[in-house]
């Protein structure tokens, strides 16, 4: 992973990410045996009632059996609720539950979602736009939805930089800032916002009313909050629908990745067709 003061934390969170990527599976078998006892307490209960109406009983014993039908009903719905959650346990992780309504590039419904959680002062995110990010789109973009979120926690200006994006954002100028910011990391500050927004013909006013009133400096705050609880440590920090990648990683690993989603999804494509 690469840590908030160096990298050498890659190592430990590829191991925690690979332990991760076990839990669906120890979920999967958890739900199992849950399902298999609850479908045993149902078919005791179903032999009981019949037993209890079969047995024979004294003529002053003898009276109607009756059973409690919204018991009945509770248990069986308990039993299919069990049977969905090991499903859902088996089919692995939710490819959207982490997207939010950040910014985004390719289709809203693409067989693999990319999620980065990033901060435009990081030297290693910085490394992974410079060397990963745009050949990976032009290999795979079409199957991709790539999702930029912020965890900006590296320096004071982190989460202004961010919420500066983000005004951009308002604006459909989130990717021109994007790129911006990381190919001028050293210059990033107030002046620079504004000089980027008036080379894209923003309206000026209403970027820096934006700016002025941080308008999206909750909104930063929350994406680092999601990044953090979802088992992010530091930046760059990515999910590739649902399994956890920490670090800025070669290409080769995202594209190995990625290429194991397509084949669970049954699509036959290798990076190389004409896109």
């Amino acid at each position: 992973m690469v840590n908030l003061e160096d990298s050498k934390g890659d190592d430990m969170d590829e191991a925690t990410g690979a332990a991760q990527k076990e839990s669906p599976r120890v979920a999967a078998d958890n739900s199992r045996v849950i399902l298999h006892y609850v479908v045993i307490a149902v078919a005791c209960f179903v032999i009981g009632l019949i037993l209890g109406r079969a047995a024979p009983r004294p003529a002053a014993e003898q009276e109607p059996v009756s059973f409690d039908e919204e018991q009945l009903r509770a248990v069986v719905a308990s039993v299919l609720e069990e049977r969905a959650l090991a499903n859902e346990a088996e089919e692995g992780p939710d490819r959207f539950a982490l997207v939010d309504d950040d910014p985004y590039l390719g289709d809203t419904d693409a067989p693999v979602v990319i999620i980065e959680f990033s901060d435009f002062f990081c030297s290693f995110c910085k490394r992974h736009f410079d060397q990963t990010f745009a050949p990976l789109l032009e290999n795979y973009g079409k199957y991709i939805r790539y999702v930029y979120r912020d965890f900006a926690r590296l320096t004071q200006e982190s989460t202004p930089a961010a919420a500066a994006a983000q005004c951009a954002f308002e604006q459909g100028k989130f990717w021109e800032f994007h790129g911006e910011f990381f190919e001028s990391q050293d210059s990033l500050g107030g002046d620079f916002y504004i000089e980027t927004a008036e080379k894209y013909e923003l309206d000026i006013a209403q970027y820096t009313e934006c700016l002025d009133e941080e308008r999206y400096i909750d909104e930063v705050d929350i994406d680092g909050l999601d990044g953090q609880l979802a088992g992010v440590r530091g930046t760059p920090g990515f999910f590739i629908n649902g399994q956890i990648l920490s670090g800025a990683q070669p290409y080769s690993i995202f594209e190995r990745m990625v290429q194991r989603e397509l084949d669970k999804a049954g699509i036959n494509y290798r990076g190389n067709d004409d896109q």
